[in-house]
């Protein structure tokens, strides 16, 4: 299991960024990270540019639940993915105090058009025969998968309705 925090996750490209953080949310963690430079695009399916020059990243953990989202923004503010991960735990690093989430593997996307996509399945399922995750963790996040699914079909996922403009 990978813990994340959020003050480094999706900067490796970054040589450049401004970043800020809201922890005083109650019932979730914010951090905002503007790219002003980095060193190659992150490009994702069918060719879309998801991290470049003035493009931002929302990440948004709950203080409780399974999910955490990142959100990618154009240096416009419009909406290209939703990147959500199932997480087992979150919270505040005890030595950092930056938050953090326990990552389960198994990821879900949803593009500005609305297409879904489950993804590294292959991962999750490595972990968890060489003993990365336990059994419960593993139907956890099947569990997991499948509510999170149907609530992006039905668009009733509160972390997606969150008004993250607020915070730019």
């Amino acid at each position: 299991m990978k813990k994340k925090l959020i003050s480094t996750t999706y900067l490796k490209e970054a040589t450049k960024y401004q970043m800020k953080f809201y922890l005083d949310e109650e019932d979730y963690y914010i951090s905002v990270k503007k790219l002003i430079h980095i060193t190659d695009k992150f490009i994702i399916r069918y060719g879309i540019v998801a991290m470049d020059d003035g493009y931002y990243v929302i990440e948004i953990i709950p203080k409780t639940g399974h999910q955490a989202i990142r959100i990618f923004l154009d240096e416009s503010k419009n909406l290209i993915e939703y990147y959500f991960d199932i997480i087992k735990e979150s919270g505040l690093d005890a030595e950092t105090k930056i938050p953090y989430f326990l990552d389960l593997y198994l990821d879900i996307t949803v593009l500005s058009n609305g297409e879904t996509h489950v993804i590294d399945e292959d991962e999750f399922e490595r972990a968890y025969k060489i003993g990365d995750i336990t059994k419960e963790e593993y139907d956890l996040v099947l569990k997991e998968k499948d509510k999170l699914l149907t609530e992006i079909k039905n668009n009733t996922n509160k972390l997606m309705h969150i008004d993250y403009h607020k915070y730019l």
